[in-house]
This record gives structure tokens, sequence and C-alpha cells, in this order.
């Protein structure tokens, strides 16, 4: 028993030493976890309004002219952490979350214009001329990742991607004043005279994804307060890929401008 007991008494002294010399090395491992988020670290909030729309790449030939254009009021809220990483504090990383809406209202004159309308509860898929309103408003919620570089102590510029999920999603309109050419340009004619209209809604067919890049710059109008600005492209169409009922690719092109508060 006594040489048990002795045994014993040995491993438990020789655990304690163990644990004793891991201990300030956990607690340094800790610090410097600590250390990463709190040094060279800048925590940011920001809010903007959007000035864009959902576009094609130039003005496709079926599209006459723009009539109207009204941006509507689109607006966004982020808090995002920049990283500087040089010794000089000149690059950094950033990453953020943002809450964001994309959207306008437009009137155009089209021709030949490859579109889907309801008419008689029904849809009906065909070439139209005459005047097309749409209206956007989708919602999503975006990751940003951009590379940062201070240009002097009062403007930063950033690049990089962002990552975009849809929350929300609004795509439709009408036509009216014009005609419609049944499945083909030369198909059976389907008018709409004297403020006759039918509606066209492609809300279902919003991608659920985007991802596009973006570019921009702030500048420090003090310790705290930031005044920003920043276009964004997104790369994929707004509209899922094997969508046949417009004949071209449209995409979310945005200028946004805004102010941030610094921690």
């Amino acid at each position: 028993m006594k040489k048990i007991i002795y045994s014993l008494s040995i491993l438990l002294a020789a655990y304690t030493t163990s644990i004793a010399q891991e201990t300030p090395q956990t607690t340094e491992e800790s610090s410097s976890f600590s250390n990463f988020f709190s040094q060279n670290m800048e925590y940011q909030v920001r809010a903007h309004f959007s000035i864009g729309g959902t576009s094609p790449l130039g003005l496709p030939k079926e599209i006459r002219s723009i009539e109207s254009y009204n941006p509507t009021l689109q607006l966004g809220l982020e808090a995002n952490a920049t990283k500087w990483i040089s010794d000089d504090s000149k690059w950094g990383v950033r990453v953020g979350l943002r809450f964001e809406s994309k959207g306008m209202k437009t009137k155009a004159d089209v021709k030949g214009y490859l579109t889907e309308i309801i008419q008689d509860n029904q849809k009906v898929r065909g070439y139209y001329t005459g005047k097309v309103q749409t209206t956007v408003k989708n919602t999503y919620i975006t990751f940003p990742i951009s590379a940062v570089y201070k240009v002097s102590s009062k403007w930063d510029v950033y690049g990089g991607l962002y990552f975009s999920g849809l929350i929300d999603k609004t795509f439709e309109g009408y036509v009216s004043d014009g005609y419609l050419r049944q499945n083909v340009p030369n198909g059976t004619k389907i008018n709409f005279e004297e403020g006759a209209r039918a509606d066209y809604d492609f809300s279902s067919e919003v991608n659920r994804f985007q991802w596009g890049t973006q570019l921009g710059g702030e500048w420090k109008m003090n310790d705290h307060f930031r005044l920003f600005a920043d276009a964004t492209y997104g790369f994929n169409p707004v509209l899922n890929k094997d969508f046949q009922s417009i004949s071209f690719s449209m995409h979310n092109i945005y200028l946004n401008l805004g102010f941030g508060y610094k921690f």
C-alpha cells in the first residue's frame, strides 16, 4: 500500500508540474488570439443609398429608347472589420456583412422585344412592340471582401468581391400602347390600344445567388465619421440562366453613396 501511495504521489507531482509549464503557453496563445482582433483593427458601421439598375451591358437593339427612369429609394446597412496587415498600416483586408435593396422603375419604347405576358389568366410568350414598364426591387444579404489601401491620412481606397443571397424579390411590370406577335416575330397579333395593358411577373425567376465586384473609396471627416462611394457590378445575371422570356442578360449595376462610423 505504501508503494502504491508513493507511486501515486510521484504521478500527481509530475502532472501538476506539467500543467504549470503548459499554463503560461496557453495564456500566451489566448493573448495572441485576443490581440489579433484588437491590434491594427478597425470596426465600422455604414449606411448608404444606391443609384443604378438591373440592366443589360449596353442598350440592346430591341430597346429603342428609355422614356423614364426612377432609381426609387434603395438603402443598405453594413458592419465591417478591417485588419491592417502591413507594418506601416498601408494595406489591409476588410470583411463585412450588408443588408441591401437594389431596384428601379423604368419605362421604355421597344420593338420586337421578347417577353411573356399574362393575357386572360394565361401566359402568352411573344415579341412585343410598344411601351414596357418594369419595376425591380430585390433585397439581399451580402458578404463583401476587399483589399484596402491607405492613400493618405484622409483617403482609403478598396476593391474586391461580394457574394449575395436573395431575401426578397420583385421583377414585374406591364406592356401597353402596342402589340404582341405570339411565339414568333410574324405570329398572331394581339393589340393593346386605348389604355389596354397586360401584366408580366418574372419574380420567381430572380437568381437566388449573386456575386460580383466592388470598387470604391472613403474620406475621413474626423476620427470617427467617414464618407464613401463605391460601384458594384454583378457577374452573373439577375434572372436565372435558363429563363428564355427575355433575349438578353441583365445584371445588377449600382453606385452606392453613404457614410460610416468607426469605433
